[in-house]
């Protein structure tokens, strides 16, 4: 699986239909006037939904990793991705260090 998504969530009381391997469901909310599930790799991916009025922190969710993947109204998702987020900070890390050379 690459991408979290969403699916429609099962009736009340019902279990979730099965998952991709590695990946969990859990419960989204209302989206297009349907109860909604979204489906994630926890181990790879952090899933954020926000409700409402704009917050303060939407500008800055970019700054730390994070993409909006979409808006339903007053509602939004927006994911990040372990992995994409070490790989950028390991490489900011490397072109931020000084060179040294060895003295023998």
């Amino acid at each position: 699986m690459d991408d979290p998504f969403l699916r429609p969530a099962p009736p009340e009381g019902a279990p979730s239909a099965p998952c991709p391997p590695g990946c969990a469901a859990e419960p989204a909310g209302l989206w297009h006037g349907r109860q909604m599930e979204v489906v994630y790799d926890p181990r790879r991916h952090d899933v954020l939904f926000l409700r409402g009025r704009q917050s303060e922190l939407e500008p800055r969710l970019g700054d730390i990793g994070w993409q909006h993947a979409m808006t339903d109204g007053p509602n939004q998702m927006w994911v990040r991705d372990r992995a994409a987020v070490a790989r950028q900070a390991l490489d900011r890390a490397a072109a931020e260090a000084p060179s040294r050379t060895l003295a023998r």
